[in-house]
């Protein structure tokens, strides 16, 4: 019984922790879609590879770009592409990110107007929010015959 309840509130807390992250980064998101913009420049646009220790690829593969842009004759250094994971699984899906931003490409910024150091350069919802939701689903589903259980 008691290995029930750790249990229990193990799946309970992913579920929580999923489904607040989740919602968090969605309303990010959409909010984002009103902020203000700026013009800014793609400084650095690289692929990085995550590696166990024995050097051994896993399939993460991160896109790191990095951009400048101006708010009010500040200059701010932005690092987010969108509200979501910057590491993909396949090759190809980086490497498409990758030619969107090439270093000194143009590029339109969305600034948050009350934190403007806090900018992105795709508005709107990304798959890792849904990805995040799935995870809150099925933790609750796990859990609920759980609470049931309990309750007898």
């Amino acid at each position: 019984m008691r290995g029930r309840n750790i249990l229990l509130y193990i799946f309970l807390a992913i579920g929580v922790l999923s489904f607040y992250v989740g919602t968090r980064k969605a309303v990010e998101g959409i909010r984002a879609k009103s902020w203000p913009t700026a013009k800014g420049r793609i400084v650095t646009s690289k692929v990085d590879e995550i590696r166990t220790e024995q050097k051994m690829r896993i399939a993460r593969l991160c896109l790191k770009v990095d951009y400048l842009y101006m708010v009010d004759n500040v200059i701010y250094e932005g690092h987010r592409v969108n509200v979501g994971w910057s590491c993909f699984g396949t090759q190809a899906s980086v490497e498409e990110k990758l030619k969107r931003y090439p270093p000194g490409a143009e590029v339109t910024v969305y600034y948050n107007p009350a934190y403007p150091s806090q900018a992105l350069l795709e508005p709107g919802l990304d798959w890792s929010i849904f990805f995040l939701w799935g995870i809150a689903s099925i933790s609750f589903g796990i859990a609920w015959p759980l609470l049931k259980a309990r309750r007898r």
